[in-house]
């Protein structure tokens, strides 16, 4: 696979913990699919690890500590939130293991490898901008607060709006919950029967908010953003009308290969940015397979 870093080859076999939020997200699994390929690729070993749920900060901070206790050689974070890891964090740089943060929850770290989460939410405001007449109604399903990818994506999305001069009539809590989004949607068709969009802030969401529009009878347009099989099917469907995806799998293989190279002395930059990119009907085949999964050859 190449590369804008050059080649990079491991002169021992390392042993990387790889700590994600929870693998019971698609988009997590899509992860943890990227970083067991590059593993494989580079003949390291891999340990993933992750807590119950989105939310279970002090179950992931356990498994870090844990993980840290093993004395890997370099670590992946995607913490649950900004503070959460801090104590074993500190005890990764007490070792000096090299730290790839993935993702959400920006911590200091060796390396960042994500997307630019604001730019997920402007990206959601711009395809209703050009879906819609300005002034129409659209709205907004929340991530779990706290959330640097919610907050950042909350922050695209109304300023998106506002420049696009449309109008958001709700911007409510979903905390990555499909059956919370369901009702959320609920809602807020009833409040504003004309709305034209909704946009949540990951496809767990969105599958849930359009669950509520098909049993609305509405034709609402549906934005979410991880590309998630899920969502890729309801993008090829109708169900939903784009998801912006940052392409989890190479997220993955990215940050692993990140972690690899300092160990190996070569220098990376601070932000290795994950491209996020509007799948829709119409270029869904070129980044996806049938089944859902993030094409492994793009970068090849």
């Amino acid at each position: 696979m190449t590369s804008t870093y050059g080649d990079v080859e491991a002169s021992e076999k390392y042993r990387v913990a790889v700590i994600l939020k929870a693998l019971t997200n698609q988009y997590w699994q899509g992860i943890e699919s990227g970083a067991k390929a590059a593993a494989e690729h580079y003949g390291i070993d891999v340990v993933v690890q992750a807590a119950s749920s989105e939310t279970a900060q002090t179950e992931q901070l356990t498994i870090a500590q844990t993980m840290t206790g093993q004395n890997f050689d370099a670590y992946v974070v995607a913490p649950e939130s900004t503070s959460n890891l801090t104590p074993a964090l500190r005890q990764m740089k007490a070792q000096d293991a090299p730290i790839v943060n993935v993702d959400d929850a920006r911590v200091a770290a060796s390396v960042y490898v994500g997307p630019n989460h604001e730019s997920n939410g402007i990206q959601a405001a711009e395809e209703f901008a050009a879906l819609f007449d300005e002034g129409a109604k659209v709205a907004q399903v929340e991530g779990q607060a706290g959330s640097s990818a919610a907050i950042l994506r909350i922050k695209g999305f109304t300023e998106g709006v506002e420049d696009a001069g449309l109008n958001l009539v709700a911007s409510v809590p979903g905390d990555w919950d499909p059956d919370k989004a369901f009702a959320a949607a609920q809602q807020i068709i009833q409040q504003h029967p004309d709305v034209k969009g909704i946009y949540a802030n990951n496809d767990t969401m969105a599958i849930g908010v359009a669950k509520a529009v098909k049993a609305s009878g509405k034709e609402i347009a549906v934005v979410g953003t991880d590309g998630v099989p899920e969502a890729i099917a309801g993008v090829r469907g109708g169900s939903m009308t784009a998801t912006v995806s940052p392409l989890p799998y190479w997220e993955g293989y990215w940050a692993v290969e990140a972690a690899l190279r300092l160990l190996e002395g070569q220098e990376v930059a601070p932000w290795i940015v994950a491209p996020a990119q509007l799948i829709t009907a119409d270029n869904v085949d070129d980044y996806y397979d049938q089944q859902g999964q993030v094409l492994t050859d793009l970068f090849e």
